[in-house]
């Protein structure tokens, strides 16, 4: 599944490096009669350009936009589906460990509901994004169940 909102990664511009990267932003797969939704690691990333330098609950927002235009691709995919952002688990790398605060308000903002989530503190693919989520749905979660 692309992202309408990034350019695909095979296309990207050599400016980040020699070759393009292969990756997929997302997989829909159905398990067991389940429609399974896996959203790659989403940055705060337009196009092709990080947004929001510095400013770690922006990109933040931004990263739940881009996972937001993933699972619309993926209910349009799979009309059966109804993947939402509040039903997703996330995986959530966190450049500074100063910045978890601001990443889970952020979090909160945006989804308004409790969510699963895991926070990790991590590099991330760009040395200008301070935050990297991942997610998935369709499977068994407990809701609320922050780490």
């Amino acid at each position: 599944i692309e992202n309408p909102r990034q350019l695909s990664a095979y296309h990207y511009p050599s400016q980040y490096g020699p070759r393009s990267p292969t990756f997929s932003r997302a997989g829909l797969v159905k398990l067991g009669g389940r429609d399974m939704l896996f959203i790659s690691g989403t940055a705060s990333i337009v196009g092709h350009q990080t947004l929001h330098g510095g400013d770690v609950a922006a990109q933040t927002r931004e990263c739940l936009h881009n996972i937001a235009a993933i699972v619309a691709e993926a209910n349009r995919l799979a009309p059966d589906a109804d993947f939402r952002l509040d039903q997703l688990a996330y995986k959530v790398y966190v450049r500074h460990p100063s910045d978890l605060a601001a990443v889970r308000d952020a979090m909160a903002q945006v989804i308004d509901a409790p969510v699963a989530a895991i926070f990790l503190q991590a590099d991330v693919c760009r040395a200008d994004l301070l935050v990297e989520i991942e997610a998935s749905g369709g499977h068994a979660i407990q809701v609320g169940a922050s780490v």
